[in-house]
């Protein structure tokens, strides 16, 4: 874990980031989700463009992971909607704390942003490691992708009396270490749901054809969480 350094993303690892999530839903084993769930649910190449834009919006915080200068994990953490949005790690990567360690990252990023609590719609096999750092259930959630129905978990946790992690001299912008023995293996991950987006979502990240006609638009394309062994 300690060769794996984190760093604010930039719209250049689009391409990677995508990859990542592919691979990470593509690993889910088939008695957590379908086959026919799991293709719904990957990303394709022609969201590229929609994920630099995403990476560039102030809306998002978006933090990276690398080892050897390969981006081996990344978390999105949605600030007007006080949401982690994303936590993926490549299935190489798998058990070594890489998204115990991006989780950490957005919640700080979250308390320099006064948000008090993070909601996240995790992949029922997330729940394990949401709850073990510091997670609980609210509601089981079933969002229609592509007219497919996937089952996922809203859960929450609250970060503000935590003690604040920046010091008073810090950029706001500069990741925090936290490779060190903080940095813990965490159990199996999964991704979570797209979520709808509010009226003032840009055009660019309405995503129609992951719902129903009765839905609305997605305002989250990085969505999810996923970790495990491998």
């Amino acid at each position: 874990m300690s060769d794996v350094r984190f760093r604010r993303a930039e719209p250049e690892d689009a391409e990677a980031i995508l990859s990542i999530k592919r691979a990470a839903i593509e690993d889910l084993e088939h008695w957590q989700y379908s086959p026919e769930q799991v293709d719904a649910w990957k990303p394709e190449d022609s969201y590229l463009a929609t994920f630099e834009e995403a990476i560039g919006d102030d809306r998002f915080i978006v933090h990276v992971g690398e080892r050897d200068d390969r981006i081996v994990g990344y978390g999105a953490l949605n600030v007007p909607d006080e949401r982690i949005d994303a936590v993926y790690v490549h299935p190489d990567h798998h058990g070594h704390g890489v998204a115990t360690a991006l989780v950490k990252q957005l919640e700080l990023s979250a308390q320099f942003q006064g948000i008090e609590q993070i909601d996240i719609v995790a992949a029922r096999n997330a729940v394990q490691f949401y709850e073990s750092v510091g997670y609980w259930q609210l509601d089981d959630e079933v969002t229609t992708i592509e007219d497919v129905s996937v089952e996922f978990v809203r859960m929450r946790k609250h970060v503000a009396d935590d003690a604040d992690p920046f010091d008073g001299d810090r950029d706001p912008g500069d990741t925090p270490d936290l490779t060190g023995d903080d940095a813990s293996d965490g159990p199996v991950e999964g991704p979570s749901a797209p979520r709808l987006a509010d009226s003032e979502a840009p055009d660019w990240f309405q995503l129609d054809e992951w719902l129903d006609d009765e839905t609305g638009d997605v305002d989250e394309l990085f969505d999810s969480t996923d970790e495990s062994d491998g």
